[in-house]
C-alpha cells in the first residue's frame, strides 16, 4: 500500500515539474516574442525641438542578433553628436528583455554609420565597451513598452507609447511617474 502511495506521489511531483517546466517555457517564449516586436517598434526617428534621437538595427555577424544604434543630436546640426551607443537585447536566464549598453571604443570611426548603416557590418565584440550598471529591463506595459536601469548607478528610465519616446536620466523617474523630468520625443515619418 505504502508503495503505491509513494508511485502517486512521486507521479504527481513529476506532472507539477512538467507543468512548471512548461510554464517556464511558456514564459521564455513570451519574452522571446516581445522582444522580437520591441526590436521592431523601437526604432526610428524621433525629435524634440532641440534633440533628435535616431535608433537603427545594426545587422552585425559577429554579434548577437537583436542590436540597435542609439545616436542622439542637436535637432538643429545632426554633426553635433550628444551620444551614440549600441543596445544589444536579449532576454535573460530570468526571463526578463535585458538591453546591455555599449560605447562605441572608436566614436568617430562609426559616425557615418546611421547614413550607411552597412558600415557596421564588419563590427566586432572588441569595438564595443561595456557600460557596466547601466542594462536596461524592457518590459511590456498596456500603453507599448517601458524600460529601467538594472542599477542606481545609470538611473535611466524609457518609455514608448504609441509614437512618443521619452528618457530620463533622474534617479526613481519611472517609480515616481515624474513626467516632467522626461525628455519627450516624437516619431517622424515612417522610419530609419
Amino acid at each position: 500500500m505504502n508503495n503505491a502511495r509513494n508511485r502517486r506521489w512521486c507521479a504527481a511531483l513529476l506532472l507539477c515539474g512538467f507543468a512548471a517546466l512548461a510554464g517556464c517555457t511558456s514564459q521564455a517564449d513570451l519574452r522571446k516574442a516581445e522582444l522580437a516586436d520591441l526590436a521592431v517598434v523601437l526604432p526610428g526617428v524621433y525629435a524634440n525641438p532641440k534633440q533628435v534621437l535616431l535608433i537603427l538595427n545594426v545587422f552585425a555577424p559577429m554579434l548577437p542578433d537583436h542590436l540597435l544604434y542609439v545616436r542622439e543630436t542637436a535637432a538643429d546640426d545632426p554633426r553635433r553628436i550628444f551620444s551614440q551607443h549600441i543596445w544589444a537585447l536579449e532576454v535573460s536566464s530570468t526571463d526578463k528583455i535585458v538591453a546591455t549598453v555599449y560605447v562605441l571604443e572608436e566614436p568617430d570611426h562609426w559616425r557615418g554609420a546611421a547614413e550607411d548603416p552597412q558600415l557596421f557590418r564588419p563590427m566586432l565584440l572588441r569595438d564595443l565597451r561595456p557600460l557596466a550598471g547601466c542594462e536596461l529591463i524592457w518590459e511590456k506595459t498596456a500603453r507599448g513598452y517601458s524600460a529601467a536601469g538594472a542599477s542606481p548607478r545609470c538611473p535611466q528610465s524609457w518609455r514608448l507609447e504609441g509614437e512618443e519616446l521619452a528618457f530620463s536620466v533622474q534617479p526613481g523617474a519611472a517609480a515616481a511617474g515624474a513626467s516632467d523630468s522626461y525628455f519627450h520625443f516624437v516619431r517622424q515619418g515612417s522610419g530609419q
